[in-house]
């Protein structure tokens, strides 16, 4: 995922790096979404730093332009012509699930149906809140670990997501057509918030991945005995894209079917992502990543907890994906 669909606006540049790669983002005459190499071949001026107007991207340095697909147009000086075939590397993109997917790689191999399929984002209107974003200096992988893993809610967020009650508990973790579900039930525990924060009831907390790194939460309480309905729980959306070997671009947001009186939630489980992801989730992050210097997560011999079945098993999915990918590229 390079960004939200929102974030693109009509004649507007978005500089983003993804995997070490920088590149401009905008949209066409046509209004669709376009990638390009953030940097003009003639001076190595960033792209970003100039302007769009109706789906030609200009450079801000000596006035080159650049079409969807990367070909040069030329500028508008008399004295100032071009090669032939100068362009710039454009990138697959795609627009599904309000948000902008693109590919990086060979672009003969570019293949939209390997999108996740996140099918229960909402649409705008909604109860929802979505188009959330956040900077975070952490390796993409830690960060799938830290949602993938449903047991450090009732410690790392004791007094906010999670409490004392909930470290009892049912989990399973199963795959099927290649996403990894792990589900997490939890009777006669005390709801941290919402509708039922304070009193005892049955809470259920579940979470599925989609490669390579979209994550969907499903969570909900009902009175002790109460059927869980899952519908009528929520949702929270969490999509990671490695920026570099130590930063991501964390995307998120949240919906749910709520009751007309707690039509506010979905605002106030954002703010409560936000908040607890600045303050709980991304301190524990860095500091995991700065103790482990560089290494690498399976030479360091971590001890593997029963907990841990969901993480590991998305770990080895993931290397097992990056093999296929580079025996395919070969």
């Amino acid at each position: 995922m390079a960004c939200w669909a929102d974030d693109l606006a009509s004649n507007r540049l978005l500089a983003r790096t993804l995997l070490d790669r920088p590149v401009v983002l905008f949209r066409d005459a046509n209004g669709a979404p376009a990638a390009l190499d953030d940097m003009c071949p003639h001076r190595f001026a960033p792209l970003s730093r100039g302007r769009v107007q109706d789906g030609i991207v200009q450079c801000g340095y000596h006035g080159l332009r650049f079409d969807a697909s990367g070909a040069c147009l030329g500028n508008a000086s008399a004295y100032s012509s071009f090669p032939p075939g100068t362009c710039v590397q454009s990138h697959p993109v795609v627009e599904r699930h309000r948000a902008i997917w693109i590919w990086l790689g060979d672009v003969e191999r570019a293949n939209p149906e390997l999108i996740p399929l996140l099918s229960r984002m909402p649409e705008p209107g909604g109860q929802e809140n979505i188009g959330n974003y956040l900077h975070v200096h952490g390796n993409w992988l830690l960060e799938t670990d830290n949602i993938m893993d449903l047991t450090h809610v009732h410690y790392l967020h004791d007094g906010s997501l999670g409490n004392e009650s909930m470290r009892t508990g049912e989990m399973t973790v199963s795959e099927k057509d290649g996403v990894i579900r792990a589900e997490l039930w939890m009777p006669g525990t005390t709801c941290p918030f919402g509708p039922l924060e304070g009193k005892l009831c049955d809470q259920w907390n579940n979470v599925e991945w989609h490669a390579p790194s979209a994550m969907i939460l499903d969570f909900g309480a009902v009175l002790p005995g109460e059927a869980a309905v899952q519908d009528e729980g929520g949702y929270a959306f969490h999509i990671f894209t490695p920026e570099t070997e130590r930063t991501t671009h964390y995307f998120f947001g949240s919906s749910g079917s709520y009751a007309e009186e707690d039509a506010s939630l979905p605002r106030m489980i954002g703010a409560l992502q936000n908040r607890i992801f600045l303050e709980e989730d991304n301190p524990m992050i860095e500091a995991i990543q700065e103790r482990m210097a560089g290494r690498d997560f399976w030479e360091m011999r971590p001890a593997i907890l029963s907990s841990d079945a969901a993480a590991i098993r998305v770990r080895r999915k993931i290397a097992k994906l990056c093999r296929e990918e580079v025996n395919a590229a070969d």
